[in-house]
C-alpha cells in the first residue's frame, strides 16, 4: 500500500519538472531571440541603440541623448529653478548641478550629511531648493552652494517625495508608514 506521503512527492516532483521546462523554455526563446541575424530584427530595436553623444550632437524630437554625467550616482530626482539650472539627487552621490544643460555637473552637497536624495522640489517664488533624504529634509537658499536640515516635527524622516503647493506649502510624503508632512516653505525658524 502507497503511503499519502509518497503521492504528495511525486506530485510535487511533477511541479518543479513542469516549471523547470517552462523556465527552459523561455531561456531558449531568448537565446534566439537575440541570435537572430541583425537584418531580421526590427528597425525599431537598431533606432533605439542608436548612441548620441551629449557634447557633439543635440537630440532631436525623436531621441533622448544621455548628457556628460553626472557621476557618483543613480539619478532619482530632478528639478529645474526659474534659471534654468537643473539639479539631480542620486542614490548615494547627492545633489549634482548643471548650469549648462548637463554638459557639466557639479556637486554641491555642502551642509548636506545624507547623499541618498529621493526627491527635489524648488519654490518658484523663493527659489529655495529641497531634497528628501532617509535623514529628513534639507533646504538651500543659494542655489545648491549650502544646504541645512529642517526637520523639527518631522517624526518619520526618511522622505522620499517632495510637493510645493502655490500657497507655498512644501509636501512631504514619508517611507514606513509615516504618512505626509506639511510646512510653510518660507518659515524663518530655521530647522
Amino acid at each position: 500500500m502507497k503511503k499519502k506521503s509518497d503521492g504528495q512527492c511525486a506530485f510535487l516532483n511533477l511541479r518543479l519538472l513542469i516549471a523547470f521546462l517552462v523556465f527552459l523554455s523561455g531561456v531558449g526563446l531568448a537565446m534566439f531571440t537575440d541570435a537572430r541575424p541583425k537584418s531580421a530584427k526590427p528597425a525599431s530595436n537598431v533606432a533605439q541603440r542608436q548612441t548620441i553623444t551629449a557634447g557633439a550632437q543635440r537630440p532631436d524630437q525623436s531621441f533622448w541623448a544621455q548628457t556628460n554625467g553626472p557621476q557618483g550616482g543613480d539619478g532619482i530626482a530632478l528639478a529645474t529653478n526659474s534659471s534654468g539650472h537643473v539639479f539631480v539627487g542620486t542614490q548615494g552621490g547627492g545633489i549634482f548641478r548643471s548650469t549648462d544643460n548637463g554638459e557639466n555637473w557639479t556637486g554641491v552637497n555642502n551642509g548636506l550629511t545624507a547623499t541618498n536624495v529621493r526627491a527635489l522640489a524648488i519654490n518658484a517664488v523663493s527659489s529655495h531648493i529641497f531634497a528628501g533624504t532617509f535623514s529628513g529634509v534639507f533646504r538651500s537658499t543659494d542655489n545648491g552652494d549650502s544646504w541645512v536640515a529642517i526637520n523639527n516635527g518631522l517624526e518619520f524622516p526618511s522622505v522620499i517625495s517632495l510637493a510645493i503647493n502655490s500657497s507655498g506649502y512644501i509636501f512631504a510624503g514619508t517611507f514606513e508608514g509615516g504618512g505626509v508632512y506639511v510646512r510653510p516653505t518660507m518659515a524663518t525658524t530655521g530647522r
